[in-house]
Parts: C-alpha cells; structure tokens; sequence
C-alpha cells in the first residue's frame, strides 16, 4: 500500500510540474498569439482605412461624372441651337440670293479689265459686316488684303454671285442687306 500511496503521490508532483510547465508555455503562447491578433487587428484597420479613403474616391469620381456628363449634355444642347441658329442663317442667305441676283444685262457688252477700286469706308463697312455674317473674324480696317478677299469669296459663293474676291458694288449691297437681317433677328431673339 505504502508503493501504491508512493506512486500516487510521485504521478501527482509529476502532473503538477507538467501542468506549471504547461502552464509557461501555455502563457508564452498566448502572448504570442495575442501579439499576432493585435498585428493582424493593426492590418485589418490599415486596410480598413484604405478601402474607406477609396470609397469615398470612387464617390468623388462618380460626383465628377455626373458634373461632366451634365456638361457634355449642355454642350450639346448648346452645338444642336446653334446648328439650328446656322441653318436658318443659311436659309436666310439663300433667299437673300435670289432677291440679290444680278440683274440680265441682255445683250450688253461685258466690261473687260476694269476693276474699280472700293472706297476705303465700303471695306471698312464689307469687313464689319463679313464678321457679323461669319465669314471671318477680320479686322475693320479699310484695307484689301487677302483674309478680306478671301471672306468676300465665300460671301459671293454662298449668296450665287460669280466668286472674284472683289468688293463689287452689288456685292456691297448684298453685304449690307444681309448684315442688316441678321442683325434684326438677332434682336428678336435676344
């Protein structure tokens, strides 16, 4: 009895000192893993905070979208009003073409090589009136040069005259009808 009691005694110090060595270890390790869910915790909220910052990027994006779309539906509302606005100038030429055809000269000899040389005041007016009608931004200045023949050829195209680039009396005068419609719709308008 006295082995038995013995041997009950030794199994329980050897239980007892595995369970304190246990024990330690068991403490180490849970130190150890609890650093490891702090780490993986510190890692959760970093990436947290990065998603969120993206959220609210891609929020921000979507805002801008919307702003541009707006503005792209804008401008085209805006390009289709002043095709609109363009056609009807178009149109308004085209009458204004007939109305200002020249007149038939029968059988009167055409005038070969004379070229009269227009006024200063009726390039200045021709140039006013070419920017009004869109045919060039120019500069008023009374002066021929190239971009004012060049307006003047478009104008004379456009309106059926023969295209010559010069400031010709009937010319002159189509201008200056036309400059003078556009002008009153445009105050109609506004």
């Amino acid at each position: 009895m006295l082995i038995g009691v013995a041997t009950a005694a030794l199994a329980g110090w050897g239980a007892y000192a595995y369970s304190a060595l246990s024990s330690t270890q068991l403490e180490q390790q849970l130190s150890g893993q609890t650093t490891a869910l702090q780490d993986y915790q510190a890692q959760f909220l970093s990436q947290r905070k990065r998603a969120d910052d993206g959220a609210r990027e891609i929020t921000k994006l979507h805002e801008q979208l919307a702003s541009a779309r707006s503005e792209v539906e804008r401008l085209t509302l805006r390009q289709k009003e002043t095709e609109a606005r363009l056609t009807t100038a178009q149109e308004q030429l085209v009458s204004l073409q007939k109305l200002h055809a020249p007149p038939a000269l029968g059988n009167a000899p055409a005038l070969r090589g004379i070229t009269p040389t227009p006024a200063k005041q009726d390039v200045l007016a021709a140039q006013e009136a070419l920017t009004q009608l869109g045919f060039g931004n120019l500069e008023a200045d009374g002066v021929m040069g190239p971009t004012t023949r060049q307006a003047i050829e478009e104008f004379q195209r456009v309106v059926g005259f023969a295209v010559t680039g010069e400031l010709h009396g009937l010319t002159l005068q189509a201008l200056m009808r036309s400059a003078k419609v556009v002008a009153a719709q445009n105050e109609r308008t506004e």
